[in-house]
């Protein structure tokens, strides 16, 4: 009886080990959940004015030494106005049309009372880099040799006045100002 005992608890401490590893995981609109579990993570905040309109821009990278893995972009415009959200719900809406087909390209858009939010998951580990290129166009791009680079990424989110912290497990700290 005591060894069946001993089992059972030594078999219930491995399955609370082992199924205690934490699993991040990004989710498109679709449901389809993109492992990001051993990539860095940085967040990436901006915020901004238009006319009749704040604006909250949240960026999430993941990435592998130099390559950037996947990005996770949420931009919100909020505003009392109607007009103003129609105005950018359309834009978003347009930009968005240009990329339908895309496999691994992940947009929608969501029209709230006071809000409009445009969320963009793009897998550049799957994403066709070619088809990419070929609407975004070659120049001011992130991509270098067919692989989408963080560096290239960050210089450009920079000069809009992003800045980006690292993401820990237990913690946060900056890494660019």
């Amino acid at each position: 009886m005591k060894k069946s005992s001993l089992l059972i608890l030594v078999l219930v401490g491995l399955l609370m080990i082992t199924g205690c590893e934490k699993k991040e995981v990004v989710t498109t609109s679709d449901g389809e959940e993109i492992n990001v579990t051993k990539m860095q993570h940085q967040h990436c905040t901006r915020t901004g004015t238009a006319e009749g309109a704040e604006v909250n821009l949240n960026y999430d990278i993941y990435f592998t030494d130099d390559i950037l893995n996947v990005l996770k972009s949420e931009e919100q415009v909020i505003s009392s106005n109607p007009d103003v959200l129609t105005t950018y719900e359309d834009a978003y809406k347009k930009i968005h049309s240009n990329y339908e087909g895309l496999d691994y390209y992940d947009a929608s858009v969501v029209r709230g009372d006071t809000s409009v939010t445009s969320t963009i998951t793009i897998d550049y580990d799957k994403i066709d880099i070619n088809a990419l290129l070929a609407i975004e166009g070659e120049e001011d791009n992130i991509i270098e040799n067919g692989e989408a680079k963080v560096d290239k990424w960050l210089e450009l989110a920079k000069k809009f006045g992003t800045k980006c912290t690292d993401v820990n497990d237990e913690e946060t700290e900056n890494s660019e100002e």
